[in-house]
């Protein structure tokens, strides 16, 4: 069953401000489940995520994903896991955390905007650097960084690593439904590319493997995963 969320985007103009709320699905994502309870922490940064991007001449960008983030993970980690259990968002996490085999804590590490016929550049404006990529663009392109930590439930780290999502729609979007609609479709894609990700190739990370391995908890020598459910590059 395909859950709505609300992802909501402000798009600061030069010229105004205006603001557009889009219905995004996030499916769980279809994937052989680990036998695990895992908390999860989302801390207030992650939940009231906002990115700005400011240029001299250029429009201002101010996107807020934050509640958006918080609901994609949801559904991603409703479909890794047998059981999540959520934290109070009070920083610094308390440990150690009773009844659960881990804790998971998601936080945004990097986001990057390109809007069509803008130069790819930094938030303070300096050139992104992108090998092959042209100076002008007819897309929109998002660029999302998660950086996942995993602990056990006596605050051991057990991981950390980024997961990197990509998404992109052509600027014939912004001419059907404005400039708005168009970021926020293409920050949905991003966001669902990062998920279907983690879904897929969570046990492939080294130290995940291992600590899977040592703790009795993965028997499959090679795992079957049915993964793609929210794949959208």
């Amino acid at each position: 069953m395909i859950h709505r969320v609300t992802l909501v985007l402000l798009i600061l103009m030069v010229t105004g401000c205006t603001t557009s709320t889009v219905e995004s699905d996030f499916p769980i994502p279809v994937v052989d489940k680990l036998p695990l309870r895992v908390a999860v922490h989302y801390d207030e940064t992650f939940s009231n995520y906002a990115y700005r991007e400011e240029s001299a001449g250029e429009p201002s960008w101010v996107i807020m994903l934050g509640s958006a983030n918080v609901a994609m993970f949801r559904r991603v980690f409703k479909g890794m896991f047998d059981e999540t259990v959520e934290l109070p968002e009070i920083v610094p996490l308390k440990f150690p955390v009773e009844n659960v085999d881990a804790v998971l804590v998601p936080a945004v590490e990097s986001f990057e905007l390109r809007v069509p016929q803008q130069a790819p550049v930094t938030p303070e404006g300096m050139p992104r650097g992108l090998e092959g990529v042209s100076e002008t663009t007819d897309y929109f392109t998002v660029w999302i960084t998660y950086r996942m930590t995993m602990y056990d439930s006596q605050g051991r780290e057990i991981a950390s690593w980024p997961v990197r999502a990509y998404g992109q729609t052509p600027s014939g979007v912004m001419d059907m439904f404005g400039p708005d609609e168009a970021l926020a479709r293409t920050t949905t894609v991003a966001m669902r590319d990062a998920g279907a990700y983690l879904s897929i190739y969570f046990e492939d990370e080294p130290r995940i493997r291992e600590w899977l391995r040592e703790s009795g908890w993965n028997n499959r020598s090679q795992p079957h995963r049915r993964g793609g459910a929210m794949r959208a590059r």
